[in-house]
């Protein structure tokens, strides 16, 4: 055969190679083309837990938004009980979920607003912004059922969600939004000890956060040791709108909250202190749930004899520092009969509310901490202080 004949032929085998090669790739090209398109397709219109949820901006609340009520009934205050509830019996751990979009107070010199909160078995924190603990042990299966809403009393306007840090699940499948009156249900296995937040993940989740939508829920460590008496705190900020009114958008943006809380109501627990006894030790677990602002927990005439926080344990601490959606517990002993107060060390955020006190049964009514409180009245942010008959100082 001629050589320019073969030569031929190959440049022609060469040449048709390249085209399949070509037409391959197109096909690839084509196809990765549809199944993006598909995937894009398929979270924009069926994902429940899509990025935009991170954003401020959302139609479906525009349109729902309540209309401050100055005439509104604003709920009786309560004090919440700071005793850690006990883990409840049986094999799986089940817990039902409510939401409720309620008028409350959070602080005694702030105008009414309305709170989005959780309750939890029928619990409600009722008077304040906070929502009740949930507790179970490492190991436990848990089954959460989400109420959003369970009758036309809660006020329910808006999609809700229960996000909690403490499973691990399919975010699509556990926590997407549900409407009002609809319900949702997941189970998980709480493998992970700590304290961790709970909270609304329905976008934007800002505001359902900042509007009081978050609380703890603690796993308790396997073989944890026994004390006399454990506590439960949950820090937490609260932005004011206008009177009876729907929380601040503008306020939680820029992270300016007027009132920061233990539980829900600003310096309740100054009041109100809760009752200790002198030399017996004492659990206190602690979640920042935000949104936005560290906390640095510390009780004044005392050190942590042991602080564990986010996996990591340590001796011999002054205060236990917390990032938003972090949590822990710290372990003390009071030696003297006193009045100790607990505040975020970080001051500017204490006069706001952030402050309480234990108080030994036999305390005098004027001790070294309460006339430390006194000398702080003077302090610029702290709204008409008082002290009360016993010499305790009221933040309210």
């Amino acid at each position: 055969m001629h050589p320019k004949t073969d030569s031929s032929r190959l440049w022609r085998a060469v040449a048709a190679i390249a085209l399949l090669v070509a037409i391959a790739a197109i096909a690839v090209s084509v196809a990765t083309a549809r199944e993006d398109g598909d995937a894009a397709g398929t979270a924009t219109t069926t994902s429940q837990y899509p990025p935009e949820r991170y954003l401020m901006k959302d139609a479906k609340h525009e349109e729902a938004e309540h209309a401050p009520d100055p005439n509104a009934k604003v709920e009786a205050y309560e004090r919440p009980d700071p005793t850690l509830p006990p883990v409840p019996p049986g094999s799986v751990k089940r817990f039902t979920i409510d939401t409720a979009e309620r008028i409350t107070r959070v602080s005694d010199e702030k105008p009414g607003l309305r709170v989005w909160s959780f309750g939890v078995d029928g619990k409600m924190l009722t008077g304040t912004g906070g929502s009740p603990p949930i507790v179970v042990d490492q190991g436990d299966a848990v089954e959460i059922t989400l109420k959003n809403g369970s009758s036309e009393a809660m006020e329910v306007h808006f999609p809700h969600s229960f996000d909690t840090h403490a499973a691990e699940v399919s975010p699509q499948r556990a926590y997407r939004s549900i409407d009002p009156g609809e319900e949702l249900s997941f189970r998980f296995t709480a493998k992970h000890p700590g304290v961790f937040m709970y909270h609304c993940g329905t976008k934007p989740v800002l505001r359902h956060v900042g509007a009081g939508m978050s609380g703890t829920m603690i796993v308790r460590p396997r073989n944890l040791p026994a004390v006399d008496r454990e506590l439960w705190l949950t820090q937490q900020e609260f932005y004011l709108g206008e009177p009876n009114g729907d929380a601040s958008v503008d306020k939680m943006v820029a992270k300016t909250p007027d009132v920061i809380t233990f539980n829900g109501f600003a310096s309740q627990y100054l009041k109100q202190p809760i009752a200790v006894k002198r030399g017996e030790r004492i659990r206190i677990w602690v979640l920042n749930a935000g949104p936005s602002l560290p906390s640095y927990f510390h009780v004044i005439g005392s050190v942590f004899d042991r602080v564990w926080s986010e996996g990591d344990a340590r001796r011999h601490a002054q205060t236990l520092s917390l990032g938003p959606a972090e949590g822990g517990y710290v372990e003390l002993t009071l030696d003297e009969e006193a009045t100790y107060p607990f505040v975020t060390h970080a001051f500017g955020d204490m006069v706001r509310g952030a402050i309480g006190a234990l108080r030994t049964a036999n305390a005098p009514a004027e001790d070294a901490a309460a006339k430390a409180m006194q000398g702080m009245k003077g302090m610029k942010g702290m709204d008409h202080n008082q002290s009360d008959d016993h010499g305790h100082e009221e933040v309210n």
